[in-house]
């Protein structure tokens, strides 16, 4: 999968999770289903969920060092960038002086600036 389609995955998952509960519960307001305090009450807990999972996204450093030595699978083909996936987090990885096919196991040996330096397991 390409990273474009990755990454719209990523979006529409969290649009599903957290923005279209609240939208069904305006929809129903706007049909004259519900009042407008039940849609407010309804939708007002997923949008803030969603405010605080984006702003805790955006500010939040990577912690790579808790992953640093463990392994994990190339969910791309890394020739040599892609992405992989490390102790259930996805990372864009780099592997030097090398490829990894998609779903082959790699090992990830250090983390700089947010990006993710693996090698092939041995």
């Amino acid at each position: 999968m390409s990273r474009l389609a990755t990454l719209l995955v990523a979006i529409l998952d969290d649009i599903f999770l957290f923005v279209a509960p609240a939208v069904v519960a305006f929809l129903l307001y706007f049909f004259n289903v519900i009042p407008l305090w039940a849609a407010v009450a309804v939708a007002a807990p997923f949008l803030g969920f969603a405010v605080y999972v984006a702003v805790k996204v955006f500010k939040e450093q990577p912690r790579g060092f808790e992953y640093v030595g463990g392994r994990g699978i190339a969910v791309e083909d890394l020739r040599p960038v892609g992405v992989v996936k490390v102790g259930g987090v996805y990372w864009k990885a780099v592997c030097a002086a090398c490829e990894v096919a998609a779903g082959s196991c790699v090992e990830l040996v250090e983390v700089r600036e947010g990006r993710a330096y693996v090698r092939p397991c041995q």
